[in-house]
């Protein structure tokens, strides 16, 4: 009976000593690093978001950007715990996923979710919300300058016309350029039928000597206020802010449609301030924090609870906030085939893409 006593007495201690270690552990887990570790789009941030969040948690925070999804892979790929906080779109982050290099978001952190709006709750690509949480959503088109291009067109044909060679620019993204060609031919954006995307390579070689290269959306749009382009293939905020500070331009979604997307809040893998990485997110989707984002940037808003706070011009702008008509011819990125589907489409579209970028180097004009 007395060795008995004793053993359940050790048991008692050494259960005791385990939830303490545990609590400290958890306690820990909890507790806010000094700084933050952010890779974004340059630019993609509202103007005081970093500074208030730093002034609100004394954290410091830590923004490097860059120019395109390729080098935000790679840059993952080679530093997976660089990184705390990483913005990307719905389709790479199917990409993260099958590389495994996103961390499960614990959304007991970021209670805020609640005000994403209900359409862009569960998404296909990353269901409940375990690796991402939705940030701006938008469109692909394109801007016109009406004073300089004068037919009044809305077709993804300007930016096929002759007459405007050496003043159009597409964007550095494989898959936005791929879709514009697509659905300028009047074909699916995710189409996966062989002949479809053969045609659509060739028309981009065909348009290959009529741009000034393939560019970031900041380089387009200043590009495009300065009047050193004519049309170009931009994303709807970036289109609309360019249109803002120079009353020629129109961003417009052509009249064959136009590819839709997300921009998500997501943590690396190898994260090394997790815990505070969720804080900022659930910072980021406070309905005042979001609508001074979208307010600033002209980007539409996944955040329902931002309305109240959202200057009026912003949420009436049929530009970022298409009519139900305009919104049917857009289409989101999807995996739509098989296995085999897939892998092709994947090599047609990044051969396509090494083709078009050598091509343009060799013509002796200046491109990304």
């Amino acid at each position: 009976m007395k060795n008995y006593k004793l053993l359940v007495f050790f048991t008692v201690l050494v259960v005791l000593f385990t939830l303490s270690v545990n609590n400290k552990v958890a306690a820990s887990e909890k507790k806010l690093s000094k700084v933050l570790n952010v890779y974004n789009w340059e630019g993609y941030f509202g103007e005081t978001t970093l500074s208030d969040f730093e002034k609100k948690f004394g954290v410091k925070v830590n923004l490097e950007t860059f120019e395109d999804e390729e080098e935000l892979v790679a840059a993952m790929r080679s530093h997976p715990d660089k990184y705390d906080v990483v913005i990307t779109s719905d389709d790479n982050i199917r990409e993260c996923m099958k590389m495994r290099s996103l961390a499960e978001i614990d959304l007991k952190n970021i209670p805020n979710l609640k005000n994403i709006d209900a359409k862009f709750r569960n998404p296909p690509y990353d269901p409940g919300h375990r690796y991402s949480v939705p940030y701006l959503w938008g469109t692909t088109g394109m801007v016109v300058n009406r004073a300089l291009i004068k037919d009044g067109g809305d077709s993804w044909s300007i930016l096929w016309n002759p007459k405007y060679e050496g003043k159009i620019a597409m964007l550095n993204s494989p898959d936005e350029v791929m879709a514009a060609a697509l659905k300028y031919l009047g074909y699916p954006l995710n189409t996966r039928d062989p002949s479809k995307l053969e045609e659509a390579r060739q028309k981009l070689f065909e348009q290959t000597p009529l741009i000034t290269g393939y560019l970031d959306c900041i380089t387009i749009r200043d590009k495009l206020i300065s009047n050193e382009l004519w049309a170009a293939h931009i994303y709807s905020g970036e289109g609309m802010f360019a249109a803002d500070n120079n009353e020629d331009l129109e961003y417009i979604i052509p009249r064959e449609g136009a590819s839709m997307w997300i921009d998500c809040l997501t943590i690396p893998r190898d994260a090394k301030h997790k815990y505070t990485a969720e804080v900022f997110i659930n910072y980021i989707l406070d309905p005042k924090v979001s609508a001074k984002i979208a307010n600033y940037l002209w980007y539409a808003n996944c955040n329902l609870a931002a309305r109240d706070y959202t200057d009026e011009e912003i949420l009436k702008s049929p530009s970022l906030y298409p009519p139900k008509e305009i919104l049917n011819k857009c289409t989101f990125y999807r995996a739509v085939g098989s296995a085999e589907q897939e892998r092709h489409f994947n090599q047609v579209l990044y051969k396509t893409w090494s083709e078009l970028r050598l091509k343009k180097k060799t013509t002796g004009v200046k491109g990304k």
